[in-house]
């Protein structure tokens, strides 16, 4: 019994050694446990879509959809990790919707060159 099951283990851990090293798997959970790491990228954007008029009339008061909003999305750093951008569903008090983000980090800083809302029937350029 003991037999079986180090052999189990071992090839548990050979699969996900390659996965990890056969595709961008490892780099995927990295990036999304960045973007968890640093909450100001997405609060940010979430702030400044809120003071935005267009967004309030049509979207009303926006935040992340749920806790895993953030991990459904997507991020895309560059190698440096000096930009990024990011997808992930936002609910609003008055209709749900997507926000996609394009930003530059200036020393500790998010520079957002811009940030989108869209649904179904609408979209809103913000920056």
């Amino acid at each position: 019994m003991k037999k079986w099951l180090v052999i189990s283990l071992g090839i548990v851990a050979v699969l996900l050694i390659l996965a990890f090293s056969t595709t961008n798997l490892g780099t995927h959970i990295s990036n999304f446990t960045e973007i968890y790491a640093d909450e100001a990228l997405h609060k940010d954007a979430l702030d400044i879509a809120n003071n935005d008029p267009k967004v309030m009339d049509y979207f009303g008061r926006i935040s992340v959809k749920d806790n895993l909003s953030l991990l459904n999305g997507d991020v895309q750093y560059s190698e440096d990790h000096s930009k990024v951008e990011l997808t992930f569903k936002v609910k609003g008090s008055k209709e749900n919707g997507v926000m996609d983000i394009k930003a530059t980090r200036n020393a500790e800083v998010w520079e957002y060159q811009s940030i989108i809302l869209r649904s179904k029937d609408k979209k809103i350029e913000l920056n």
